[in-house]
């Protein structure tokens, strides 16, 4: 449907200004003359405040028209990227940041159920694979074109090129999203006294999200040690060929196996975690990318599947279970990366791996032991 098109490429746009300045550290520290943690920083500064605004902003816009409000979030992501590209010191940089973060959590709160409502009936997780893509798009293929366009035309340059493709998305939104009303929760699903899923959920989601940035944050250091530098962009762009094709496997199943994709993405976390450690120990490339590829397809399918699953136990109010989803992938994405640097800070790159394989477990413990029988 072309309104799920339009808003997946609106997706592309907000992960792609989030992940900006990850291939661009460099530069931009030099131009506004402060150091790279600073400019490093802005991702945690981004991703804490996504945490902490998302829920609190959903609850105030629970009964508005979820098309405007939808828009409106575009409209504050153009706006930190005005301010972004026009900066002269580091405190507009940060303000720009910070415009556009404040609503990005609301962005991804949003567009999952308008996705469900309209996907025909039954296709759910298929819409939500669709809206997925956008954002896996921009890791495979945004952020390194963004990087290139930064290196040939500045980093303030390739702030514009972005800042076009967001009005682009505004103008497709403007013209085929429909008037989607508020559903209050009372009238949302079959009510029922029966205990919710969506607590043990939450456990699920930060054991595998954590589980999967544990690794993740440090992938190219990995492919590095095992395989040499040269094979580092190979490694990333493998990644994300198979993060694409788990969004694709995902977006064709969960609707039917909701329960046994989630459950399949934590074994194969597990998977890519002893695939890695044998390479670490062997020291060979092949087995290196071998991990890569089915961590790749993991974290690739994780989101269309997660969302699912939240979705499907909060149907009473989709929205809120929309928002807990949001923040708590906010939540396992700071955790796995912290946990990776405090095994790589001391010295012990396997320790990475071992994170998620731990996790990994743990995610399915959470959803075969707690979440299972009450989604049954």
């Amino acid at each position: 449907m072309v309104p799920l098109a339009a808003m997946s490429f609106a997706a592309f746009v907000y992960v792609n200004f989030e992940m900006f300045s990850v291939g661009l550290i460099s530069p931009m520290a030099q131009d506004l003359g402060v150091s790279e943690g600073l400019i490093g920083l802005l991702m945690t500064v981004y991703a804490g405040l996504v945490a902490v605004v998302t829920i609190p902003l959903m609850s105030a816009t629970r009964h508005m028209d979820r098309r405007p409000v939808f828009i409106a979030t575009l409209g504050f992501l153009l706006t930190g990227i005005v301010l972004q590209a026009s900066a002269p010191n580091y405190a507009v940089l940060v303000a720009g940041r910070v415009t556009a973060a404040v609503t990005h959590g609301l962005f991804w709160s949003l567009i999952n159920p308008m996705a469900g409502r309209l996907a025909p009936p039954g296709q759910m997780g298929r819409a939500v694979a669709t809206v997925s893509l956008g954002a896996t798009m921009s890791t495979v293929i945004g952020a390194p074109l963004t990087t290139a366009l930064g290196n040939q035309i500045g980093w303030r340059g390739a702030t514009w090129v972005l800042g076009a493709a967001t009005v682009i998305a505004l103008l497709l939104l403007l013209r085929t999203l429909p008037s989607l009303p508020a559903r209050p929760a009372a009238e949302i699903g079959v009510k029922r006294k029966a205990k919710s899923a969506i607590p043990s959920l939450v456990f699920y989601l930060t054991f595998a999200v954590t589980a999967v940035f544990a690794t993740f944050t440090y992938l190219a250091l990995i492919i590095e040690t095992t395989a040499g530098r040269n094979w580092v962009p190979i490694g990333l762009s493998l990644y994300g060929f198979f993060g694409l094709l788990g969004v694709v496997i995902a977006g064709r199943r969960v609707d039917q196996r909701m329960i046994r994709v989630n459950g399949l993405d934590t074994v194969l976390l597990m998977v890519a975690a002893m695939i890695g450690l044998l390479a670490l120990q062997t020291g060979s490339s092949w087995i290196t990318l071998i991990a890569v590829a089915v961590l790749g397809t993991a974290a690739g399918a994780l989101p269309t599947a997660g969302t699912t699953i939240f979705l499907h136990a909060g149907q009473r109010n989709q929205d809120l279970a929309s928002s807990i989803y949001v923040v708590t992938f906010q939540v396992g994405i700071a955790s796995g990366s912290a946990l990776g640097a405090a095994t790589v800070d001391a010295g012990y790159l396997p320790g990475t791996l071992l994170i998620t394989l731990v996790l990994g477990a743990a995610a399915l413990v959470a959803l075969a032991g707690f979440s299972r029988p009450l989604l049954r």
